[in-house]
């Protein structure tokens, strides 16, 4: 039988902060950094990795939300772009979350080409701009959520 994913992650931070960290040398304070690091790496990830599926697909969700709504709110030859990339996510399954990142990547692509545009001199609409503005604000939000075990939200209250 194999040991479970949370098992498994909790004996890698063990054999870190047991074996492999005391190895290092006192003087090899890079190494020494980098496996404080991937010892708080491993603990997100105990945290996270049961949800990471449901969070890319929110993440996901949201983006082509935000690609939708902009469609209506762009010059003809940008909605083209978002039309495209919406086109090609239509019908990610939710459940594989290496499609999931790639729908979220080219969703992102296209809303960044219409943002910037090809020579960065088409302005977008205020509408536009409230859409994209909504949107960083709902995706602040969960990753705020997402990443309150880091302990290092700025805003949060100590």
């Amino acid at each position: 039988m194999l040991p479970s994913i949370d098992l498994r992650l909790k004996n890698m931070v063990k054999a870190v902060q047991d074996v492999i960290a005391p190895a290092i040398r006192e003087d090899e304070k890079l190494a020494q950094e980098q496996a404080r690091l991937l010892v708080g790496q491993i603990a997100m990830l105990r945290y996270q990795w049961k949800d990471a599926v449901r969070y890319e697909a929110g993440s996901f969700r949201l983006i082509r939300g935000l690609a939708e709504t902009l469609v209506a709110q762009v010059d003809e030859s940008q909605a083209q772009v978002l039309q495209q990339a919406l086109d090609a996510t239509d019908g990610v399954d939710e459940l594989d979350i290496d499609a999931l990142n790639a729908a979220i990547c080219a969703l992102g692509n296209a809303i960044d080409t219409v943002i910037l545009g090809d020579d960065g001199q088409k302005p977008l609409s205020a509408e536009a701009r409230a859409a994209i503005i909504a949107y960083g604000e709902k995706d602040a939000l969960r990753s705020r959520v997402w990443f309150q075990g880091n302990g290092i939200d700025p805003d949060r209250e100590a």
